[in-house]
């Protein structure tokens, strides 16, 4: 039963025409970087790859997440979930499918993303565009688990998808409110919003740390390495799926 719902949920992928939709990103996002790039004075061609790099991690996060949002509600409003966990298998082992199939989607969008990339550097990259490429398909992971978590535990597909977002804003910004934060933490206000973001910031991902522009463009030494990517989309993904593991063993249907 796990193997047919794997095989459903990607599927399901297929038929929302999804795999269209990350061929049209890159087709826009090539074509706006090209565009743009022309249009600088200077270092066009690394403006253009700086341009498609931050494209292609943006409008990657959008489809995933969207796609998730809307499959699970419809799910949810068409009794599908209702009907698939009257079949032998387990809560856990549902969820755990889910976020499985979900991932395996994110990472194969990172994938074609990523092989884009390396396509417009002309197949010169190094050992920092690796490290790109690898956190962008963890990035597309644990925003993909993300969404799979708020779209069990809400109803509303907008509030949905604006909670979702509103996260993966903070997730992005969190480096750059830590560092005001603590530039201002000698009045008092400011101490104590200090340590709460501290405390945020442990259930939050790093991912302003994650996919950054300049290893694709200039070949800059990455500031993290392979072990904490792979250590902190462990980790979050795990929380996640626990988190909706717990909510749907609660909930009654």
């Amino acid at each position: 039963m796990i193997f047919p719902l794997f095989v459903y949920i990607l599927r399901a992928a297929i038929r929302d025409r999804i795999l269209w939709s990350v061929a049209g990103v890159v087709a826009v996002v090539i074509a706006l970087s090209v565009f743009f790039g022309a249009s600088s004075v200077t270092e066009q061609n690394q403006f253009a790859l700086a341009f498609s790099a931050y494209g292609f991690r943006l409008f990657g996060v959008v489809a995933l997440c969207l796609f998730v949002v809307s499959f699970i509600r419809r799910s949810f409003e068409a009794r599908d979930i209702e009907f698939l966990l009257s079949r032998p298998v387990g809560r856990i082992a549902f969820v755990t499918t889910h976020a499985i199939a979900f991932s395996s989607l994110a990472a194969f969008v990172a994938f074609v993303l990523g092989g884009t990339t390396a396509v417009i550097m002309g197949g010169h990259v190094y050992e920092a565009f690796f490290v790109w490429w690898l956190s962008l398909a963890v990035e597309f992971i644990i925003m993909a688990n993300v969404a799979m978590f708020f779209s069990f535990v809400m109803t509303s597909p907008t509030a949905c998808t604006m909670i979702v977002f509103a996260f993966y804003l903070l997730a992005r910004l969190m480096g750059e409110i830590l560092g005001i934060l603590t530039k201002g933490a000698s009045a008092g206000i400011m101490t104590l919003l200090s340590r709460a973001m501290e405390a945020i910031s442990m259930l939050i991902p790093r991912l302003d740390m994650m996919g950054q522009a300049k290893w694709v463009v200039y070949n800059a030494t990455a500031e993290v390495s392979f072990g904490f990517i792979v250590l902190q989309g462990f980790v979050f993904v795990a929380l996640t799926v626990a988190a909706t593991c717990i909510d749907l063993k609660r909930r009654q249907f």
